[in-house]
């Protein structure tokens, strides 16, 4: 999807859902016995023409 806005000037997006990613480390399952599970997640890219305060444009993780 792509548009126009007035800050970002054009904004393109673009999404994955229903993707199935499995933990490659145990850090945050210490207690959990058995295998990993699979964890199903949504992936979205946005990029920007121009950002307001003249940046660059630098990738986000969010969980």
């Amino acid at each position: 999807m792509v548009t126009d806005t007035r800050l970002y000037r054009k904004v393109t997006a673009q999404a994955w859902d229903r993707l199935d990613s499995r933990p490659a480390r145990r850090t945050a399952w210490l207690g959990y016995d058995g295998s990993l599970p699979v964890i199903a997640g949504t992936v979205i890219c946005l990029v920007v023409q121009k950002l307001p305060g003249g940046g660059g444009n630098k990738p986000v993780e969010a969980s």
